[in-house]
């Protein structure tokens, strides 16, 4: 149960901060909150991770959409996963579903934060972003506490 929870409040968390950017941030515009260290900066991204595959819809949609049906059913039989799996998991299914449910309304995501990283192209990226990064590195733990 707690992981519909987690699942549902992740991906409802990210539509409305999403829509919030779109509503109140202009769109390709920067916007510094903390100095030299926190942006909110509107873009629309068509592709995945630093626009790549930008242009390539269908092949996103076919391929992030595999992944996450996989991963839901891995949920959904989480009685075969190991005990601490299924949060990180939850995570990253809303994550997904956040973005994957923006493409296929609309052919891109909505990303609004940056952190910029000295010297490097830092991306910018959303809360469904933040979920899934969470939830892989959940994971991660989740593996190395069992082996």
């Amino acid at each position: 149960m707690r992981e519909f929870l987690i699942l549902w409040g992740s991906f409802l968390l990210d539509q409305a901060t999403k829509k919030w950017a779109e509503a109140r941030l202009p769109l390709n515009h920067r916007v510094e909150i903390v100095r030299n260290r926190l942006y909110f900066w509107h873009i629309k991204n068509d592709g995945i991770a630093y626009n790549r595959f930008s242009g390539e819809r269908k092949k996103i949609l076919l391929s992030t959409g595999t992944i996450l049906g996989c991963y839901t059913a891995l949920l959904l039989g989480r009685k075969r996963m190991g005990k601490g799996g299924t949060l990180p998991l939850a995570l990253i299914l809303g994550g997904g579903w956040g973005n994957f449910l923006d493409r296929l309304r609309t052919g891109r995501v909505t990303d609004f934060l940056h952190i910029p990283v000295k010297g490097k192209n830092a991306p910018i990226f959303n809360l469904a972003d933040v979920w899934v990064v969470l939830g892989a590195l959940g994971l991660v733990i989740v593996s190395l506490r069992e082996k």
